[in-house]
């Protein structure tokens, strides 16, 4: 084999996977609000932006290696082939698509509706261009593989759009916005309809103002019985700074509830390491079991800078029960009543008697995860035993 033809079989190959991967990232996005029960949204999306750059990588590779083995140029004359012209402009598609995935703040939602159109054409006209060009496809195995992903295609697009239809059912409306620290607020809205959810489960916002688009994902801190939905945010950029100017009546488009960090039944204990606003799932949790009949001892490590950034902090006080241990951590200021320092080895070591009978739950900034993490390890905790809230936007 020549090394022109060596080129053209690495150009046909990229297509063949290109096209594969193409597939899998459009259907997985379909389907993520059907597999977020198993995997969780947050390593579903992470997954596909990893997979995007792969996919891109193969969609290119197709027509460079041609162009580069004296193939493609061929196909640029008057008598162009309608399969050829198909592939061209999924290609076309493709790169629009991916200029506007990395643009997708300054996109509206109903502007991306119609991009998201766009998709499901680049898929049918890819398709076709295999099927008709793609010297493969005469094979077997290949033929089952064309007709699988356009099986799961299908399904994907009817799961899409009868879970788009439930959810525009469902409105949700401001009922007000709670300071909780200087720069920590609670979002207060209203559902119309029946909104069940888990506690440490999250949701994305959207708000009909200011042209923010974007959507941004939100723990919920209320408890699943609560007659009204909170979102305790910290105030950190222009989204934050408008939706805690939101006023009561005004329409937030919420998708969800996602999210695996949730509570599962088990005998061992509680361990809640909580950093800044991560406290949010866990006082959602904790508020959830105060309805109910505790199981399970908890004890609740916080950090915080100061006394003042405790989110959350009258409440938890105001929580008198023998089966929560609050333990407020300080890393900024000094105080008799409080731990100093970050949440380390000793801290866990001196609040938690029995490392080996509990499951740790963390969620907070990533430097702290990282390290409780570490200590958790050194300190012989199974990572079975260990359940993070990954923060992924």
């Amino acid at each position: 084999m020549d090394l022109y033809s060596l080129l053209y079989e690495i150009g046909r190959l990229s297509g063949l996977i290109g096209f594969l991967f193409l597939s899998i990232l459009i259907i997985s996005g379909d389907t993520a609000r059907f597999f977020d029960r198993f995997f969780g949204m947050d390593k579903i999306i992470k997954f596909q932006r990893k997979f995007s750059l792969a996919t891109a990588m193969f969609v290119l590779f197709h027509p460079v290696f041609f162009i580069i083995a004296g193939v493609l140029p061929s196909y640029f004359a008057p008598n162009f082939i309608f399969p050829l012209i198909l592939g061209i402009i999924s290609f076309l598609i493709f790169i629009f698509i991916s200029i506007a995935s990395k643009l997708y703040k300054r996109i509206s939602y109903s502007a991306w509706q119609y991009i998201h159109i766009l998709i499901y054409l680049l898929f049918f006209f890819s398709l076709y261009h295999a099927i008709k060009i793609g010297s493969d496809s005469s094979f077997l195995a290949i033929k089952v593989i064309y007709g699988t992903l356009f099986v799961f295609f299908i399904i994907g697009i009817i799961y899409r759009t009868n879970y788009k239809f439930k959810q525009r059912k469902n409105k949700f409306y401001v009922k007000g916005v709670k300071w909780e620290t200087k720069d920590t607020f609670t979002l207060i809205v209203e559902p119309q309809q029946k909104f069940s959810f888990k506690s440490g489960q999250f949701c994305f916002l959207r708000l009909n103002r200011n042209k923010l688009y974007a959507r941004h994902p939100f723990t919920i801190s209320s408890a699943p019985e609560d007659k009204y939905l909170n979102f305790t945010i910290k105030n950190t950029g222009r989204f934050t700074q408008v939706a805690s100017e939101l006023k009561e009546g005004e329409e937030v488009i919420i998708d969800g509830p996602f999210g695996i960090f949730t509570l599962e039944d088990i005998k061992k204990d509680l361990v809640f390491i909580a950093g800044g606003v991560g406290i949010t799932p866990f006082m959602s949790m904790i508020e959830h079991i105060v309805g109910r009949e505790a199981k399970n001892d908890i004890t609740l490590l916080y950090g915080s800078k100061t006394r003042k950034d405790i989110i959350f902090k009258n409440k938890l006080e105001s929580i008198k029960k023998n089966w929560l241990k609050k333990v407020f951590v300080l890393s900024g200021e000094s105080s008799d009543r409080y731990e100093e320092g970050y949440i380390d080895k000793e801290i866990i070591e001196k609040y938690v008697k029995d490392t080996n009978n509990a499951v740790f739950y963390i969620c907070g900034p990533e430097l702290m995860k990282k390290k409780v993490i570490n200590d958790l390890k050194d300190l012989g905790i199974k990572k079975n035993n260990i359940k993070i809230e990954s923060f992924f936007w």
